[in-house]
């Protein structure tokens, strides 16, 4: 059904329910609610309007005398329409933390995949949550911004590739010493020539045979050469992946269990997993929130995943996400991943998130970049 069968009293509980949910751990009554949300309806008309939100498919009872907890299209209703972010906006680490955090960032760091990782840590720490975060673009469109063939000494050069995100890979490139350092530095400004301003992807064997024919170095003589620039886009193509406090998912009572614990660390620690994870959250700038089955991966269904694909000019710096339960802290998540955000882009201040707008009736927020 869609939202407008709610009306705002409806809503206002359902925030509430959900508020109280995150906060407890436990399933929520209309008592509870009556007593800590001052709406002005009787216990009996919150109890109502709860089963009409448990028919509507946005609450669930777990026990028939229990209290009642969110469903996952109560979850993304929240996330969509009705939670806020002020309340979490005063969470800032402690100003050693920060200071720390300052220095690694600019200037202990040499590539900005250090960066994402080091504010992967920050995520972390701020939302005690497991964070995952892939350095660069993780869609592959990483553009090379410059390479060059460097002579070290007889029979050795350095192959290096600068990336649009400022990061290099290198590698080391052992050659028949028959070939020149000035025939090296050609070689070199034909591939540069040829291969700044391309996607990683687009580099194929071809191109770099051409370089032959155009610098007159037999092919045989230039394989080495060859192979190490194909290192070197190899490093390139290859996505980094970190991540931070793993062993959180054990604090949480969703996963008490020992066999349900030990099943998502092994997904953890599966790069390939975890990449393919943070690719599909990632298919557009701005936030993502996946709830529960709308994660694809087998054994992630009473997860939450939400990511941060952080970009400067137009140049994808990388992809930050937070992995807890469905039961997730959202405005906090939120709220932490635009701190950071403003910290990697070089602001100062925390505010809330482009696309945010308060409701009718006070208080809640749409984040309209949320998929």
């Amino acid at each position: 059904m869609a939202n407008e069968e709610l009306d705002y009293r409806k809503m206002s509980i359902l925030k509430a329910v959900i508020d109280d949910y995150i906060e407890t751990q436990e399933p929520v009554g209309s008592r509870t609610i009556a007593k800590k949300y001052d709406m002005g309806l009787s216990s009996a008309t919150i109890r109502n309007e709860m089963a009409d939100l448990e028919e509507l498919g946005y609450l669930s009872q777990p026990h028939t005398s229990a209290g009642r907890i969110p469903s996952e299209k109560g979850y993304r209703l929240y996330v969509d329409k009705l939670m806020k972010l002020e309340d979490k906006l005063g969470f800032e680490p402690t100003a050693e933390e920060l200071e720390d955090v300052k220095v690694r960032m600019q200037h202990e760091i040499g590539e900005m995949s250090d960066q994402i990782r080091v504010a992967s840590e920050l995520v972390s720490r701020l939302t005690e949550y497991t964070s995952i975060a892939i350095s660069g673009a993780a869609d592959g469109t990483q553009r090379i911004k410059a390479l060059q063939v460097v002579p070290v000494e007889p029979g050795k050069a350095l192959a290096v590739i600068v990336l649009d995100d400022d990061s290099v890979k290198n590698a080391i490139i052992q050659h028949d010493k028959a070939i020149s350092p000035e025939t090296l530095m050609k070689v070199s400004t034909h591939c540069n020539l040829l291969f700044a301003g391309h996607r990683v992807e687009e580099i194929s064997m071809n191109m770099i045979n051409s370089v032959s024919e155009a610098t007159g170095v037999a092919r045989t003589a230039l394989m080495p050469v060859i192979d190490g620039i194909f290192e070197c886009i190899k490093k390139a193509a290859d996505t980094e992946v970190h991540t931070e406090g793993a062993v959180k998912f054990l604090s949480h009572p969703e996963f008490s269990d020992v066999g349900k614990a030990k099943g998502i660390l092994e997904l953890l620690n599966r790069e390939d997993l975890m990449i393919d994870l943070i690719k599909e959250c990632s298919t557009s700038d701005g936030l993502v929130i996946r709830i529960g089955s709308e994660n694809k991966i087998e054994g992630l269904n009473e997860c939450s995943v939400v990511t941060a694909t952080y970009s400067v000019n137009g140049v994808k710096l990388g992809t930050i996400g937070v992995l807890g339960p469905t039961r997730m802290d959202y405005p906090r998540v939120v709220a932490a991943l635009e701190y950071v955000r403003k910290r990697l882009t070089g602001g100062s201040n925390l505010e809330a998130p482009e696309g945010m707008a308060m409701l009718p009736g006070g208080g809640s927020a749409e984040i309209t970049e949320v998929k």
